[in-house]
């Protein structure tokens, strides 16, 4: 890669460089961690630049309601990121577990946004009622059921940036219904014109 970037790219105000591989060293915050933790369709992750945004709940403890609650107190995570301002795309792997039941509020969410516009968005999938029945104290049936997929997202910048691009990617579980849920990350390219 032609490194053509004089100045650094600057996120929440502390300036960071881009690395040969065409973006900076992620900032990580909250429950993200570096290293893939969720079960996978397929297969696994494997190579660099594998992080997870996070997992609650990781043993699949239903709890007295076989409500499967929170085992992070619902922390959030977050991975951020600057970008080459000339980059042409850039490619993301999200392995994902989330669960299937309806909720007014969304959660167990994975939200990238690339220079504060959101391109990619996914949560809980909504398709089961959640029914708790309060003369046996127990979700009936459990909240155990999830959904699991793993996708490449690819993303082509329209405009350069002179400062460079930023990439955040932010998600939170909810309350309940957190039978090992999560996501991991990983940025397996930013093409940079040569």
């Amino acid at each position: 890669m032609s490194n053509i970037l004089i100045t650094p790219i600057k996120i929440d105000g502390t300036n960071y460089c881009l690395q040969d591989s065409g973006f900076t060293v992620p900032i990580l915050s909250g429950a993200s961690t570096t290293g893939a933790k969720m079960p996978t369709v397929g297969r696994p992750l494997s190579g660099d630049n594998i992080f997870n945004l996070y997992q609650d709940n990781p043993t699949g403890i239903p709890g007295s309601d076989d409500g499967y609650g929170t085992t992070t107190g619902s922390a959030p995570g977050g991975i951020k990121f600057g970008v080459h301002p000339c980059a042409d795309e850039i490619q993301i792997k999200v392995v994902g577990r989330r669960d299937t039941f309806q909720s007014s509020t969304p959660f167990d969410t994975c939200i990238i946004t690339i220079d504060s516009a959101q391109v990619f968005f996914r949560q809980n999938t909504g398709v089961d009622a959640i029914n708790f029945d309060s003369s046996i104290s127990k979700y009936v049936p459990a909240l155990s059921s999830t959904d699991s997929f793993v996708t490449t997202f690819t993303h082509t910048f329209s405009t350069d940036v002179p400062c460079g691009h930023i990439v955040n990617i932010t998600g939170q579980p909810g309350l309940i219904a957190n039978n090992n849920i999560g996501y991991d990350i990983q940025i397996l390219s930013v093409t940079v014109p040569t």
